[in-house]
């Protein structure tokens, strides 16, 4: 087990090695150990997944370290944890984002704690999420940063849905066009207005970006 780990520690300098000689060393690796696992897991997806948390931890250095240096990440059958603590909701997303952009990942379970989990702008436009809550009860949105979008999870701590709100005059002359990293693909798009009343002067509009089937977002209601 020891020999599994130490040999790990070097895995992300190989994926870096475009060269045959690098992939033969992996290869050699492999074959040398092919019987072993570890938590389940053949050898070939221990390695796999040493090399993406890796990435996802270099990926984070490059961002911006200082930003993400309380952040936990764990990758398990290509599935990347996240775990700690960031300043703001961006640098959650943010995190989110860099995990997503290494290739061979999966899956990416968020369950990073957002310190100051307060809304930055007391803004209407903002708060509108809450009501996406309680549409959703099996969905955790988190407050939007100022002028950017809310991001909903599920109880497992995955994100499910990327959440807009404009002003529906606004959206109707300009149309809409997402704004910032694309961190899932989006598979459906809800649209819920929010009408005029005494503590919202401007009719608005809920923009749900859905990263998740038709099915499994109605299995959250």
């Amino acid at each position: 087990m020891r020999l599994l780990e130490l040999l790990a520690s070097h895995l992300h300098l190989l994926s870096l090695m475009s060269s045959r000689q690098g992939r033969l060393a992996v290869l050699v690796l492999c074959v040398a150990l092919g019987g072993c696992s570890l938590a389940g897991r053949t050898f070939g997806t221990y390695v796999d997944d040493k090399v993406i948390s890796g990435s996802v931890k270099h990926g984070l250095i490059a961002e911006h370290w200082r930003s993400f240096k309380g952040v936990t990440v764990d990758t398990y059958a290509h599935t990347v944890y996240l775990s700690g603590e960031v300043e703001t909701p961006a640098q959650k997303s943010a995190a989110e984002a860099a995990a997503w952009r290494v290739e061979g990942v999966e899956q990416v379970i968020n369950d990073l704690h957002v310190r100051s989990a307060v809304a930055v702008s007391a803004s209407p436009r903002m708060s509108e999420p809450s009501a996406f809550e309680a549409r959703w009860p099996g969905v955790r949105v988190d407050p939007a940063p100022l002028g950017g979008p809310a991001l909903a999870y599920d109880t497992a701590g995955t994100l499910v849905a990327t959440i807009f709100v404009r002003p529906l005059r606004e959206v109707s002359v300009q149309g809409f066009e997402e704004l910032g990293p694309a961190v899932r693909p989006i598979t459906h798009v809800s649209l819920y207005p929010v009408p005029v009343d005494a503590g919202q002067p401007e009719a608005l509009v809920t923009i749900v970006l859905w990263h998740i089937s038709v099915a499994a977002a109605a299995a959250l209601k």
